[in-house]
């Protein structure tokens, strides 16, 4: 992906100030590659620095970078479909007026999503899990990140949902953080208002900050850290795998250990009698999921590619990339994020808390038959 990004701006901080000039004349080349040329340098800053934001400024700097990116990729785009009409729109006049308009339309768009990413919407979803005893409600939240992209106040807004809701388990199932800028008490607390059980997968962004401060602060909160482990509670057996790749053979640009859920899910002892309710920061592995019988997967990391075009272009990357799918017996439920990353911005998709009721399957075995 960050070979990808670098040569979209690249090619834009060239193509794009070249067809501006051609359309609106000399000034508007100069201001563009004046532009560009300070996003393609402070992305590459932020790569350089592997997202290590550690001040307020920072965050600032970064986000806002994030959205001109997008501006960026947007302009791109139009002038591109511009050129290829660019000789009967020069014919009757019209290349200059559209070149603005793009530049309008561009930036209406990166404000329309900055503004729909400071919304979330709660989807129900119902599983029927054979061999539960009775109802269960999970809230499922990946994909927070706490730090430069959202701040206490929009983790004030997600808890107070939370709590509306009265879920009987809270999974946070990776990516909670993603800067150093969250790792405190005074953010962490905030958790502790939260009366049902809360649970806390990591996520690749646990490691891009300093993990272990980011783990003893949950534990602190009361969010019990399930690293490639398994609890019991109420009536389930719930696993939650630290972040990994799926298998040997498979690549993976955020890997951050040499773990493989393939290897990894086995190891894990369990009762297959018992309903048993996967979580992993990421939808691959899911054939060996299935694999081993595990009745429902919850996953979530890929934003469900968060902003357009990448809302499309992500299924050639995850094929199970947001919603409700069925892997043999496996259901696996794929979130699209709580949060965002890179820029603040979504368009094509949302925010979304994922409310998670299982119900005793109907065919379930009467107790004492």
């Amino acid at each position: 992906m960050t070979i990808a990004i670098l040569a979209i701006l690249l090619f834009s901080t060239w193509y794009t100030p070249w067809r501006l000039k051609t359309a609106l004349g000399q000034k508007s080349q100069i201001l563009a590659s004046v532009t560009q040329f300070m996003i393609l340098a402070g992305y590459i800053a932020v790569i350089m620095t592997k997202y290590y934001i550690t001040s307020p400024l920072g965050g600032v700097i970064y986000n806002v970078l994030g959205l001109l990116f997008i501006f960026q990729v947007y302009l791109t785009i139009s002038v591109f479909i511009l050129h290829l009409f660019s000789r009967p729109l020069a014919r009757f006049n019209k290349l200059k007026l559209l070149t603005q308009l793009a530049i309008m339309v561009s930036l209406s768009l990166v404000i329309i999503g900055c503004a729909m990413a400071q919304l979330f919407t709660v989807t129900e979803t119902v599983i029927q899990v054979k061999g539960l005893e009775k109802p269960v409600t999970i809230a499922h939240i990946p994909d927070l990140h706490l730090g430069s992209h959202r701040t206490r106040r929009y983790l004030d807004k997600v808890i107070k949902t939370i709590q509306d809701l009265k879920p009987d388990i809270v999974i946070y199932n990776g990516d909670l953080v993603d800067s150093d800028l969250a790792l405190s008490e005074r953010v962490f607390t905030k958790f502790k208002q939260i009366k049902a059980e809360q649970y806390y997968t990591t996520g690749n962004h646990e490691f891009y900050v300093n993990t272990d401060k980011a783990l003893a602060l949950a534990q602190k909160a009361g969010l019990k850290v399930l690293r490639s482990r398994m609890v019991e509670t109420h009536g389930l057996q719930l696993i939650g795998l630290e972040y990994m790749n799926g298998d040997r053979d498979s690549s993976d640009a955020h890997r951050v250990n040499d773990l493989f859920l393939n290897e990894e899910l086995p190891k894990i002892k369990r009762d297959p009698s018992k309903p048993t309710v996967l979580a992993h920061h990421s939808p691959v592995g899911v054939q060996y999921v299935a694999k081993e019988g595990i009745e429902v997967m919850l996953a979530g990391h890929t934003h469900g590619g968060q902003v357009f075009p990448g809302t499309v272009l992500i299924g050639l990357r995850f094929p199970y990339f947001k919603g409700r799918f069925l892997v043999d017996k496996t259901t696996l439920l794929v979130s699209q994020g709580a949060g965002t990353f890179g820029p603040i911005l979504r368009l094509g998709s949302f925010n979304e808390i994922q409310l998670v009721k299982l119900v005793p399957s109907p065919d379930r075995p009467v107790k004492g038959l």
